[in-house]
């Protein structure tokens, strides 16, 4: 493809299709996921824990349900839910809005 520049110039350019090795998986563990309303979670002890976390590392890519953390926006796990995760729907997430490190500590 060649392209003209404002200077008059003509540059050649390759434009190459690159596909990805791998397909994004529908959990990815460490991602810190709204709520899809927004809203907390039915099981939830307050209102500020309306996110989710996975809760393995072995979920598969194309998982439709995951067991996940009840959490806040830092990652934070309900108290009163903190000994088991429960299961969420793919359909349940929202945007991903924040990241945590499994090795810090909260």
């Amino acid at each position: 493809m060649l392209i003209s520049w404002p200077c008059g110039h003509l540059v050649r350019i390759t434009i190459r299709h690159f596909a990805m090795s791998e397909p994004i998986p529908n959990f990815i563990f460490g991602a810190i996921y709204r709520t899809k309303s927004g809203l907390k979670d039915a099981s939830a002890t307050e209102a500020r824990f309306n996110c989710y976390t996975p809760a393995s590392r072995e979920i598969p890519h194309d998982a439709f349900v995951a067991d996940c953390w009840v959490c806040d926006s830092l990652g934070r796990i309900d108290p009163g839910l903190n000994v088991s995760p429960i299961p969420v729907r793919k359909e349940d997430l929202g945007k991903i809005i924040n990241t945590i490190c499994h090795g810090q500590r909260l």
